[in-house]
C-alpha cells in the first residue's frame, strides 16, 4: 500500500513538472512570436520610411534679363526623379530685396538656380545627387551645375553665348568645308548666339586674321565664351586649335586650304595618267584615281597620255619611266602625309617635286617599256 502511494506521488510530480514545462514553453513561444512581430513591424516601418518620398521645399531664384539662360525647370525636373515630394515651390527674382539677400547669404555665383530645403539627406541616393549637382550650405542645397548660358553674378554678364565667324575663300571651290563645325558644337550643347561668314581678304577678314593669328583659311573662329563648356574647351585645347584675341581658331587637318604665309592654295593635286592604249590586258590607269580619292586627295587638273604620243614620250624620257599604266602627281601631293608615306612603296619623288609611280605591277598586268612586252600579273 505504501508502495502504491509512493508511485502515485511520483506520477503526480512528473505530471506537475510536465504541465509547468508546457506552460513555460507556451510563454516563451508567445514571447518569441511577440518579439518577432515587433521586429517585422519595425522592418516594415523602416522599409516604408525608406520608400517614402523626401519632403522638400524649393525656391527658384530667377534672373529677368537672361531669356536664353539655363532653364531652371530642368533642374527641378531632374530633382523630381530622385523620389521626392515637392511640398512647396516659390519663385523669387534675383534683383528683389529677398533675392539679393539669398544671393549674399549663400554666395550664389550663377543664375538662375534653385535652393532646396527639407529632408535633403533622407536617402543616400538623394545625398549623392545633391553632391553631384551643387553644394550644401546651412542645411540647404544650392544648385550650381548650370549649363551655359547663365548669368555670372560677380560680373553681371551672361556667360556661354558663343559667336562663330567663318573665314572663307570663295575663290577656292575645292577647299575644305568647315561649315559643319557649328552643328557639331550645337550637338554638344553649345549655345550659338551669332554666326557669320566673312571673306578672308575683306577688311573685316584681314582684321580678324591679325587679331586671332590665323595661319590658313578656311578657318572657324569660335569666341572664347566656349570656354564655359568644359568638355568642349578641353577638346579644342587637345586638338590643333589656337587661342588668341578672344577666339579659338579651328582649321582643317587636311588640305586643300589657303596658306596665308604663302598666300596660295595648297593641296590641289594635278594628275597625269600614262598608259599604252593598245595593251588590252593592262590594268586601267584610272584605278589610281579611286586610290587617290580614298587618301582624301583633292584632284585638280587631270590629263591622260599614251606613251606613243608626243607628250607621253616626253614624260617617259624625262622621268625614265619603265612601266605603264602609271600616274604622276604634282608636288602638292606632299601635303597629304598618309599618301606620302604610302608612296615610298610604289614610287619616287623626283628633284622637281613630282611624284612618279614606279611599281605598276602592284595593280596588275602592265607594259614593260624596256622589254617591249606585256607582263601578266595574276592575282
Amino acid at each position: 500500500m505504501e508502495e502504491q502511494k509512493t508511485k502515485k506521488s511520483l506520477i503526480d510530480g512528473i505530471v506537475l513538472i510536465a504541465i509547468t514545462l508546457a506552460i513555460a514553453l507556451l510563454v516563451v513561444n508567445n514571447f518569441m512570436l511577440y518579439d518577432r512581430g515587433i521586429k517585422v513591424a519595425e522592418a516594415k516601418e523602416a522599409m516604408e520610411e525608406q520608400l517614402r518620398p523626401a519632403e522638400l521645399q524649393i525656391i527658384k531664384l530667377t534672373s529677368s534679363n537672361c531669356e536664353s539662360c539655363f532653364d531652371v525647370e530642368d533642374a527641378v525636373e531632374g530633382l523630381k526623379n530622385q523620389n521626392v515630394n515637392i511640398a512647396s515651390k516659390e519663385t523669387i527674382a534675383s534683383d528683389s530685396t529677398q533675392g539679393k539677400e539669398l544671393i549674399s547669404r549663400y554666395n550664389i555665383q550663377k543664375l538662375p538656380t534653385i535652393i532646396v530645403s527639407g529632408e535633403i539627406n533622407k536617402s543616400e541616393q538623394l545625398a549623392n545627387y545633391f553632391e553631384s549637382k551643387g553644394e550644401i550650405l546651412e542645411g540647404k542645397f544650392i544648385y550650381t551645375s548650370l549649363i551655359p548660358p547663365y548669368l555670372e553674378v560677380s560680373s553681371n554678364r551672361i556667360r556661354g553665348k558663343v559667336k562663330i565667324k567663318h573665314l572663307v575663300d570663295s575663290s577656292c571651290e575645292k577647299c575644305t568645308d568647315l561649315s559643319s563645325i557649328s552643328e557639331v558644337l550645337k550637338e554638344q550643347g553649345v549655345f550659338i548666339d551669332d554666326e557669320t561668314s566673312i571673306e578672308y581678304n575683306s577688311d573685316e577678314g584681314q582684321q580678324l586674321i591679325s587679331q586671332a593669328g590665323v595661319k590658313k583659311v578656311p578657318a572657324v573662329l569660335v569666341s572664347d565664351e566656349v570656354g564655359y563648356y568644359t568638355e568642349v574647351k578641353d577638346a579644342l585645347e587637345q586638338s590643333e586649335t589656337t587661342k588668341r584675341g578672344g577666339f579659338y581658331a579651328v582649321y582643317s587637318s587636311l588640305p586643300p586650304y589657303r596658306d596665308l604665309s604663302q598666300n596660295k592654295v595648297i593641296g590641289l593635286v594635278d594628275v597625269v595618267y600614262l598608259s599604252k592604249g593598245d595593251c588590252s590586258t593592262c590594268h586601267n590607269a584610272s584605278v589610281n584615281r579611286n586610290i587617290l580619292l580614298n587618301f582624301g586627295v583633292a584632284l585638280n587638273d587631270e590629263k591622260t597620255y599614251d606613251i606613243n604620243s608626243q607628250k607621253g614620250k616626253q614624260l617617259v624620257e624625262q622621268y625614265s619611266i619603265k612601266k605603264v599604266p602609271m600616274v604622276i602627281l604634282s608636288p602638292d601631293a606632299k601635303y597629304y602625309p598618309s599618301l606620302e608615306q604610302a608612296w615610298k612603296s610604289v614610287g619616287t619623288v623626283e628633284d622637281d617635286g613630282w611624284f612618279v609611280m614606279r611599281n605598276s605591277e602592284v595593280l596588275g598586268t602592265y607594259w614593260d617599256i624596256e622589254k617591249n612586252k606585256t607582263i601578266e600579273i595574276a592575282y
